[in-house]
């Protein structure tokens, strides 16, 4: 094939005879075809072995001797085994390629037999790419395999040569295996000859059917099944040998008549028919055997029967002796509708057959084809091909055959030629000639207007890359083949005989030489040929660039020759020649132009000429020519208006040039007047904007080539991308960017040649410069003022033009063409809107000012580089811009601050601003080093000072003097060089005046705040000059007398520091006139003295005395000299040395009556201290002594002794001291370990007695010593009495505490005799105290204590000394008993058994017997008071009631009358009031009085009193102290009836449980009352406890002294903790009143405390009814009073109300009435601790709070849901909730729902029955959209699915568009615009909708009601 490349055409001559041809003679139209290649395979590389040619002379000899014994072997001996295919076949089937090429009959899938493998590839991508690959074993025989595709296109079945079938799947997979059932290797009969899969129906078990034949003509049938069952069966054989002794050739399939059509070789024979004789039969398939049935006529019948013979019969075959070859079928091929047949023979010859009856519709030899012996042009060409031409004849046959249409045939010669030809006249449909392939190329049938050729080009490897290859080989033989054909005929024909004699001889010397293997490359391709249209195919020419046939293609079918051109201008560079060549050619004008204006050429000098090409084509002429309607949209060049020059004779070349010019200006100007620019129409408008974008082009270009360097320099830098970017940009934008690039140069040539764009924007374009970049660089960039007419003015920049102005800049055409100009420079203000007051085309010069001081702050700011910003004040100034010095000073400061000094290199110019200016003083000084200090003064310091005095004179020396002032506070070094520069004799002073060189000296060393520059401020001062030297002024005496002072107090200095006290000079002077500091800086420096060691000698004291008088007459005037005396004692005093304490005690007068004693030396007399003093002195010093002590002993104590000592007259205040000090010892005696500073600042002194008693049980006894202690201490003060009385009250309270009454009687009538007041408590005491048997003295005591006590304690007072009344009653009523005992046995007890005898029984003493009665009931009185005395009283005083009298007065009342007795319940018969005696009733609120008492008719006065008035005053006086209001009716019930019991409890054990429940009757009977209640439950321990404890022996047992209430609950315990241990009957009887009265107790209790709740508890039902008394509990559960909510508790805990119902109750009621806020109920929940028992039962908590809780929740309670919902979650509830949003969702969603969607009805999103998105509706906004969107999923739709994003973005479109939103859409739409915009909004967000919702979205905006009335 002619050409390797991508795509391959035919020529254009070809096709313009084609096209002028049209149709022929036969009415069939030629074919407009294109070639492509689909797909070219990388070359394969072979090595061919090389020996004699098959087909030269030695063949002929070789054949000639061969041939008889080939005669015998396949002619004569008859050989089943070996059969010889036809010669003809071998012969082409060699010539085909190695590789095979088999289209589907669908046409979608070819298949590609590779050496390997087979490749299956699909029409999708034109076979391109490969769909599947089967791999298949290297053939021997290549050319003899086969393939064959499926009917239904989904198997491919390959044969190899040895008759092996492969069944293979689309994806490559293989199949199936079918071996021949017999082969021999080489013999290739048995290859297979057809390979054809037919439908198989028969059966489902079978895919398909498959027919394998071979060349010996044996058929046999396979049936295939595919899919799970992969397997093959042989259904039947059959075979053609019988018709076809030489074997078949081909076979193919006709589906539509179910006919093998078999091609074999001719036969001579007679009376056969045309077909047959050509070698091809028909066959027709059957169901059923012989399955194949030859189609013939009745006539060919009876032929066939005529000529059988023996000869058939036996198969014997006979050599036919004609020298010609046996011709046969080659390849056969239907037509696409299967009317006919192609066949082509081993001759060539080509026939047409009608099916099904085989006749015969043309014939043609080879000879008679057309074009059969043409030769491909490229074979003369290439020396490797040329030796074909040779044996060309050999490449005449036709080698395949296909058809085109149904009336065309494709035929493909060995040669490579291809033609579609005619079946009716051969004639080649493709043109004039055929078209070459390589050799034998094979070809598929058309479909879809073309069809697939596969071709093979072989090539040679060149001689020179075999030889490297093969460099080690023998150099044998001839290199290349080419070689034969070069030799002579003789040489030839004797290497014939040679190769003739060494076959025959097989001698060596007749060997031929042996020639080197061949190295060939295979290339194969697949090429396609289809039918194109003119304008596919020019439009590919194009492609392939192939312009000369495309141009031939345009000019032969009127196509548009523009796009060839186009073409080649964009394929080709930019230059003149192709602007010429290619863009001169192109007429459309808008092309051109777009080419012009957006192609950018890589050198400069041709985008000149583009853009000045473009600016030809629109000039005048052009827009002339569009308006008058003559342009036909082409690109008009001005030479093709026609301008009429007249002919001038005899014109010089420079005249006519003249004369042209001044003729095209004229006509120039009438174009120019001719168009009205106003009426333009849209073509001259564009046109016109291309020219002003040529021209802007242009002026691009030359600046451009300017900034490069000039047109020379602009060739070699020009970069054509730059440009590109360059030309399109904001011109503002680029000078921004070499501005920002420093980019000097360019951006003056920009203000130069483009100034009208950027002068306006000049200041802010500068301000882009780099921070970084010098202003010199660009400083002749910068404005300059210069005075004009003297005003001062900005000079103007100097502009520049690239041309003169073309027409359609001008106003008029501008205004039309681009009525509003773009504002360039706006973006340069976007982000720094602060330049935009400079932007101006007259640049004011404050406006420049202002610009030069905000640039050069804005350099300082961002680059912290002040050498920058100095720069560009500096060249301010120097451009007369005023206004500049302030910030050229700052600037210079900071520039010495940061470059020079080493300072903080981070100082800001705006920090430095704010400073003062003493603090950048001290900035600029601060990290001078001492070395370099003058120095730096002179370099930094004074020019700043003096830059300071040029904006504010004076001001340099004041911040001078600070400077140094301000270091002299810390050091006096610098300023002392400061002052040393500035001494008289220097001659460059730095202080150059005197009189401020002596002032600032003077405060530079007052301000010194170090007490170590005594000797710096001596040499300042000898740096200032004398009095009288230099100049005076008024203030220099002044000054001088400053400078005198100063002298005194560095002397004074010099002292202190001298005695170690050092200090300040300016301490000294501050302290000079201030006596107060002044004494205290003596006292320090005295006791720094007092305080060395060791300490200093006499002679030292003396001469600090000297010195201390020298300081206070040089500076401390102020102080007498007394007080430094006076100071100096002092500190002798405290130097704690005695020495010293001597030596002052000689300078102070140490009685009243001392004088002053005479001095030794002068003979005045010494001074000493006032006597006064000296005791105040003293007594200090001994103070302080004593306070420094740490004991008695300490050596501090003696030192206080000996300063108090030196007063010798002891005044009372160093008494006082005295007494302290023995104080200690005495408290030291006792015991008392404490501080003497302790003792001194205790202010009560008492407590120290209280000490000494409390460290020894028995101090209380040394009262005297006590005493004297106190009158030490001096205990309350000076009051005697006082003192003594409470000490003495302390030691009464000691002696109680330990029962010693008779000391404690001592002490209290020594109390009561001195009548203090105070001791009435302890005499009390003493009263009250049961162990001190003087009741007379207790009674007196007693009486003390009432006459002293306060009104509130009267009454208890009282009722002791009732009590004590009583007793004295009681040793009376004994008395009257047993006179004779006259009390002497009273206090002594009688046996632990009280009764030993049973009592008698009292039923048997006769009421008439009232004596003895009397005498019996006062016999047993006495005798039990006189045997239980102690006992009686032990358990009176248990139960606290002093009723022993009640049994006599039992006995007594019927003697008195029944009266009293007749006295029932009465009006207190609920013990409600307190009864008391009438004496007190106006003390008591609302008593109760008996109306027995209330009676004093009568008075008689008895002295002695009866034993029934005894027995009376006692009663009386025990009602008196009774707390309860009546004691008589109780006296009848209850009082009796607890006596009885009480003596019961002594009696026998025998009666125990008659007792019991006598006992229990009587309790039943009262009243029940807590103290009823109470009582019976102490009985019963009683009795208990002395049971299982008995313990009346012989004495009181101290259980009758315990607490009742304490024994109960210790009894109850025991026998509650043993209530399993089996009792004895009667303690268990004992044990169960107990517990039955203990529960009484508490169900009293409880009830009280209901009933005081004031609920409205009903007791009495509370204690019945069960149910009552559970709902009682839990409504009293709900309320938020602590003490309640307690009760409520402590009450379901007694009567078994669960606490979960208690807790939970509490809990409902706290989300639902509580009124508190979920912070409040939260935290109160966490006190109470509610969760950890309600969390036991989540299943039931989770019922009982959406039951109850969770209805009372507000929708919008955010806050309150989230608590309900984390309370869920923690309490695990999650579990038990069956609702699809667990509360951990819910949580997420009320966290987020409650920031950005407040107003959210929570609950009704979640409502099972609600609509979210109606609910969501409302509160959807631009905010919260995003958020709500992203938590959709997790929201909950009635069928139980979640909301999309989709949908919610949904509901707030619609939302959005109908009614705004306060950040997109501000108010609700009205008109058609704002409607408009609303949905522009709204389309913004449709991306994030799905396409459902964007439709309902677009339906309820356009097609809802609402849409129809507002839209």
């Amino acid at each position: 094939m002619a050409a390797a490349g991508g795509e391959r055409g035919e020529a254009a001559p070809r096709e313009e005879g084609m096209a002028g041809a049209g149709e022929e003679g036969d009415g069939e139209e030629n074919i407009l075809y294109d070639l492509l290649v689909n797909t070219e395979w990388p070359p394969e590389t072979e090595v061919q072995p090389r020996g004699n040619r098959k087909h030269g002379a030695s063949f002929i000899i070789t054949r000639a001797i061969t041939g008889p014994a080939l005669f015998l072997l396949r002619y004569i001996w008859y050989s089943p085994a070996k059969f010889s295919l036809p010669t003809g076949l071998v012969r082409l089937v060699s010539k085909q390629i190695n590789w095979h090429l088999v289209l589907a009959s669908n046409g979608k899938l070819l298949a590609v037999v590779q050496d390997q493998c087979v490749e299956i590839r699909s029409a999708k991508d034109d076979f391109g790419s490969i769909v599947g690959k089967c791999q298949v074993p290297k053939d021997p025989n290549p050319q003899w395999r086969r393939v064959a595709w499926s009917h239904d296109c989904t198997l491919l079945a390959y044969a190899e040569s040895t008759g092996t079938v492969r069944v293979f799947d689309l994806m490559g997979s293989e199949l199936l295996v079918i071996s021949p059932t017999a082969s021999f290797p080489g013999d290739l009969s048995y290859a297979i000859a057809g390979l054809i899969f037919l439908e198989y129906k028969a059966s489902a078990q079978w895919s398909a059917e498959l027919l394998v034949v071979n060349y010996r003509g044996e058929l046999r049938s396979y049936l295939v099944s595919v899919g799970t069952n992969q397997s093959f069966q042989e259904s039947h054989s059959f075979s053609f040998s019988s018709h076809y002794a030489h074997g078949i050739t081909t076979v193919i399939y006709h589906p539509g008549h179910r006919l093998l059509l078999v091609g074999g070789c001719e036969t001579d024979e007679d009376g056969v028919s045309k077909a047959n004789g050509c070698g091809i039969s028909a066959w027709r398939v059957l169901s059923g055997s012989p399955h194949y049935k030859q189609v013939t006529s009745y006539e060919d019948d009876i032929r066939i029967a005529q000529r059988r013979g023996l000869l058939k019969i036996m198969n014997i075959r006979f050599y036919s002796r004609r020298g010609t070859e046996q011709d046969g079928v080659f390849k056969m091929n239907l037509s696409p509708d299967g009317a006919l047949l192609a066949a082509i023979h081993f001759s060539g010859k080509l026939t047409i057959w009608s099916i099904p009856s085989l006749r015969q519709q043309g014939e043609w030899d080879q000879t008679d084809q057309p074009g059969y012996d043409e030769i491909n042009p490229d074979w003369r060409l290439s020396s490797e091909k040329r030796k074909k031409i040779k044996d060309k004849e050999s490449y005449y046959p036709l080698i395949d055959v296909n058809w085109w249409a149904d009336n065309s045939v494709i035929l493909a010669r060995c040669s490579g030629a291809l033609t579609v030809s005619s079946v009716k006249t051969l004639r080649n449909l493709l043109g004039k000639s055929c078209e070459w392939f390589e050799s034998s190329p094979q070809v598929t049938s058309a479909h879809d207007g073309g069809f697939l050729s596969l071709e093979c080009e072989i090539k040679l490897v060149p001689k020179r890359l075999r030889l490297e290859s093969r460099s080690g080989d023998e150099d044998e033989g001839e290199d290349d083949s080419d070689s034969d054909d070069e030799t002579s005929a003789k040489d030839r024909y004797f290497s014939y005989v040679k190769q003739g004699l060494y076959f025959v001889t097989e001698m060596e010397r007749f060997a031929p030489p042996r020639k080197r293997p061949r190295t060939i490359t295979k290339n194969f391709r697949l090429v396609s040929l289809r039918s194109t249209t003119p304008e596919e195919l020019y439009q590919r020419k194009i492609d392939n660039e192939e312009y000369g046939e495309a141009l031939s293609l345009a000019q032969a079918y009127g196509l548009d020759s523009d796009l060839v051109y186009q073409r080649q201008w964009r394929k080709s560079a930019v230059n003149v020649a192709s602007i010429q060549d290619y863009l001169s050619k192109i007429k459309k004008r808008a092309w051109v132009l777009h080419e012009c204006l957006e192609r950018v050429p890589e050198n400069v000098d041709a985008a000149k000429k583009l853009l000045q090409y473009g600016l030809k084509g629109t000039d005048l002429e052009a827009l002339a020519a569009i308006g008058k309607g003559q342009d036909g949209g082409r690109f008009i060049l001005p030479g093709e208006v026609d301008i009429e020059i007249p002919y001038e004779d005899f014109l010089s070349p420079d005249e006519e040039m003249d004369t042209r010019k001044e003729n095209e200006a004229k006509k120039h100007q009438e174009l120019l007047l001719s168009v009205n620019f106003s009426k333009l129409t849209l073509e001259q408008k564009e046109l016109c904007r291309s020219r002003l974008k040529l021209l802007t082009y242009l002026d691009r270009l030359e600046t451009y080539e300017e900034i490069l360097g000039g047109p020379h320099a602009a060739e070699q830098h020009y970069d054509g991308e730059f440009f590109k970017r360059f030309r399109n940009q904001n011109i503002v934008l680029s000078a921004r960017t070499y501005a920002r690039e420093s980019n000097v140069r360019a951006l003056e040539i920009l203000f130069t040649f483009h100034g009208s764009a950027l002068l306006p924007h000049r200041q802010a374009i500068l301000s882009n410069f780099p921070e970084t970049t010098s202003p010199h660089e660009y400083a002749f960039l910068l404005p300059e003022a210069c005075y004009k007419q003297g005003t001062l003015k900005i000079l103007p920049w100097n502009e520049q033009k690239h041309r003169e102005e073309d027409w359609c800049e001008k106003a008029e055409c501008r205004m039309i063409v681009e009525p509003t100009l773009q504002d360039e420079g706006e973006f340069l203000y976007e982000t720094q809107p602060e330049l935009l007051k400079y932007r101006t085309t007259n640049l004011s010069v404050d406006l420049v000012t202002d610009w030069y001081l905000s640039r050069a702050q804005e350099i300082e700011k961002y680059a912290m580089q002040v050498d920058c910003a100095l720069s560009l004040v500096r060249l301010g100034m120097e451009r007369n811009i005023p206004g500049l010095q302030v910030l050229c000073d700052n600037l210079i400061t900071l520039e010495t601050i940061v470059y020079e000094t080493d300072g903080d290199r981070t100082l800001t110019l705006k920090e430095l601003v704010e400073m003062k200016d003493i603090e950048k003083l001290r900035v600029l000084m601060n990290n001078s080093s001492d070395e370099k200090y003058v120095k730096n003064v002179y370099q930094w310091m004074i020019p700043f000072l003096h830059r300071c005095e040029n904006q504010s004179p004076g001001l340099a020396n004041s911040l001078f003097k600070d400077y140094l002032v301000t270091l002299a506070k810390e050091d006096l070094t610098l300023p002392l060089k400061i002052f040393q520069n500035s001494k008289p004799a220097c001659q460059q002073k730095i202080i150059p005046d005197q009189d401020q060189l002596m002032i600032t000296a003077l405060e530079c060393i007052y301000s010194c705040e170090r007490d170590d520059q005594l000797a710096l401020c001596y040499d300042i001062l000898e740096c200032l000059p004398q009095r009288g030297y230099g100049p005076e002024t008024d203030k220099t005496n002044t000054i001088h007398d400053e400078v005198d002072e100063l002298e005194q107090i560095l002397s004074v200095s010099e002292l202190l520091e001298k005695h170690g006290l050092q200090k300040p000079v300016s301490f000294v002077k501050d302290t000079k006139d201030n006596a107060e500091e002044a004494r205290k800086l003596m006292i320090r420096l005295t006791r720094h003295t007092g305080r060395k060691q060791p300490s200093v000698s006499e002679a030292y004291w003396k001469e600090l005395l000297q010195d201390m008088l020298d300081m206070q007459q040089k500076v401390y005037t102020c102080l007498l000299s007394d007080t430094c005396y006076e100071i100096f004692a002092e500190s002798l005093l405290c130097s704690s040395s005695i020495d010293n304490i001597h030596l002052a005690g000689q300078m102070m007068h140490c009685s009243i009556w001392s004088v002053d004693l005479p001095s030794s030396s002068k003979g005045k007399p010494q001074y000493r201290v006032s006597y006064a003093k000296s005791i105040e002195l003293v007594l200090a010093a001994g103070r302080e002594y004593f306070n420094s002590s740490t004991s008695l002993t300490d050596s501090c104590m003696d030192l206080a002794r000996c300063c108090l000592q030196l007063i010798v007259d002891c005044p009372s205040a160093i008494q006082e001291e005295l007494d302290l000090i023995r104080a200690l010892g005495y408290l030291e005696e006792f015991g008392v370990k404490i501080l003497p500073l302790q003792v001194r600042l205790c202010s009560d002194r008492l407590s120290f007695i209280k000490d000494c008693l409390a460290q020894l049980s028995t101090n209380y006894k040394q009262s005297a010593k006590l005493l004297g202690l106190a009158n030490l201490l001096r205990v309350a003060g000076g009051d005697q009495m006082e003192r003594k009385g409470q000490v003495l009250i302390l030691l009464v309270e000691q002696a109680l505490s330990f029962q010693d009454y008779k000391a404690a009687s001592m002490h209290c009538q020594e109390l009561m005799a001195t009548g203090y007041s105070k001791s009435w408590e302890v005499c009390s005491q003493l009263g009250q105290s049961e162990g001190y048997h003087d009741l007379g003295m207790r009674q007196e005591l007693m009486a003390f204590a009432l006459t002293h006590c306060p009104p509130s304690a009267i009454e208890a007072l009282l009722a002791v000394s009732s009590s004590l009344q009583t007793q004295i009653l009681y040793q009376a009523v004994n008395y009257q008993f047993l006179p004779s005992e006259g009390g002497e046995n009273i206090n002594i007890s009688g046996p632990s058994s009280l009764i030993s005898k049973d009592t008698e029984d009292e039923t048997n003493v006769s009421s008439s017997q009232s004596a003895d009665l009397l005498y019996w009931t006062t016999s047993k009185t006495m005798k039990v008071l006189s045997n239980t005395t102690m006992t009686t009283k032990a358990m009176l005083h248990a139960v606290s009631d002093g009723q022993w009298w009640k049994r006599p007065l039992t006995y007594l009342r019927p003697l008195h009358g029944q009266d009293v007795l007749k006295s029932g319940p009465g009006e207190n018969a609920t013990v409600e009031k307190q009864g008391c005696h009438p004496f007190y009733e106006s003390l008591i609120a609302d008593p109760y009085v008996a109306e027995s008492e209330i009676s004093y008719g009568m008075y008689q006065n008895n002295s002695l009193e009866s034993f029934a008035e005894a027995l009376l005053r006692t009663e009386k006086l025990t009602e008196t102290k009774s707390e309860e209001k009546d004691l008589l009716p109780t006296t009848e019930g209850m009082g009796i009836r607890i006596f009885t019991l009480v003596c019961t409890m002594y009696s026998k054990y025998r009666r125990i449980c008659g007792w019991v429940v006598d006992a229990n009757k009587c309790f039943e009977k009262q009243l029940h009352s807590a103290l009823s209640l109470q009582l019976a439950s102490y009985y019963y321990s009683l009795q208990i406890y002395t049971r299982l404890a008995p313990c009346f022996k012989d004495k009181c047992h101290p259980l009758y002294r315990a607490d009742p209430k304490e024994l109960i609950q210790m009894v109850t315990k025991h026998v509650t903790q043993y209530g399993c241990t089996d009792w004895p009957e009667e303690i268990a009887t004992l044990i169960n009143q107990l517990h039955y009265y203990n529960e009484r107790l508490l169900d009293f209790t409880q009830a009280q405390i209901l009933q005081g709740l004031g609920k409205g508890v009903d007791v009495q039902r509370f204690t019945a009814d069960g149910q009552y008394k559970r709902e009682t509990i839990l409504g009293l559960a709900e309320t938020l009073e602590e003490n309640v909510y307690k009760i409520a508790v402590s009450l379901a805990q007694r009567y078994s109300v669960p606490l979960w119902e208690v807790y939970m109750t509490h809990l409902e009621f706290l989300f639902t009435d509580s009124g508190l806020s979920t912070l409040e109920i939260q935290e109160r929940a966490q006190t109470l601790g509610l969760f950890e028992t309600l969390k036991t039962n989540p299943e039931t908590l989770h019922e009982h709070m959406v039951k109850y809780v969770y209805p009372s929740i507000e929708g919008r309670d955010h806050q309150r849901l989230l608590y309900y919902f984390t309370l869920l979650e923690n309490c695990g509830c999650s579990e038990v909730v069956k609702h699809a949003v667990k509360p951990e969702t819910h949580i997420r969603l009320l966290k987020k729902f409650k920031a950005v969607a407040p107003g959210l009805n929570y609950k009704k999103l979640t409502d099972e029955n609600e609509n979210p998105l109606e609910t969501l509706e409302p509160i959807l906004t631009s905010q919260n959209i995003l958020s709500i969107s992203k938590l959709a999923p997790k929201i909950p739709k009635k069928d139980g699915s979640t909301l999309s994003p989709s949908s919610i973005y949904a509901v707030w479109l619609q939302k959005l568009f109908w009614n705004g939103d306060h950040h997109l859409i501000k108010k609700i739409s009205e008109t058609t615009d704002e409607w408009l915009h609303a949905y522009d909004t709204c389309s913004k967000y449709l991306d994030r909708l799905d396409p459902d919702d964007i439709v309902t979205f677009i339906d309820e905006i356009t097609f809802s009601s609402k849409a129809v009335t507002k839209v």
